[in-house]
């Protein structure tokens, strides 16, 4: 009786250490610097053309890159949407994108392509007057990646810090805060 006791004991012990490892694996992988973990990324906008768009992962997550046509610009001139923050006073934005196209040059858009409201990834709406929708709960969004009017989504979609370098290229920084 008391082999079986301390051959149970060790096997808990034994998943009780392999519970611990696997719990405390990802904390440990955090400490660890990635390739995700860049401070900063140049991107060119060279390879697109007016109302073409590219996917860019930074330090984890994944950005539109967007060269605007400009009709694309002409429409979020007009102001014609609805919209629940059309200022951008409760987005998470740089100084810079507190405007309505929210980018440093009313042609060049980048965004996290990440719905605020649970963090689905947003896709280009079919509507050529909105720029993007959330396919899980029918958020939308204009061209400028301000929330519809009656959305589920809270919050504009979120711009990062970023500057061009030259007439094509820019960098995407961490804002400093």
């Amino acid at each position: 009786m008391m082999n079986r006791r301390l051959w149970l004991t060790r096997i808990v012990k034994g998943f009780s250490i392999t519970g611990a490892g696997f719990l405390a694996f990802p904390f440990f992988r955090a400490l660890i610097p990635t390739a995700d973990d860049e401070t900063s990324l140049e991107v060119s906008v060279d390879d697109l053309g007016p109302g073409q768009s590219k996917i860019v992962r930074w330090r984890g997550r994944d950005l539109v890159v967007q060269k605007r046509s400009q009709q694309m610009i002409k429409t979020i001139g007009e102001g014609n949407i609805d919209l629940k923050d059309p200022d951008s006073l409760q987005s998470v934005q740089p100084a810079f994108a507190e405007n309505a196209y929210r980018s440093l040059r009313p042609e060049i858009f980048v965004t996290y392509n990440l719905c605020t409201h649970l963090g689905c990834q947003v896709v280009r709406s079919k509507d050529t007057a909105l720029g993007f929708s959330c396919p899980c709960h029918n958020s939308d969004y204009d061209l400028s990646g301000r929330v519809v009017s009656g959305a589920a989504a809270p919050t504009n979609l979120e711009v990062p810090s970023y500057r061009f370098i030259s007439g094509n290229t820019l960098v995407l920084e961490v804002a400093e805060v």
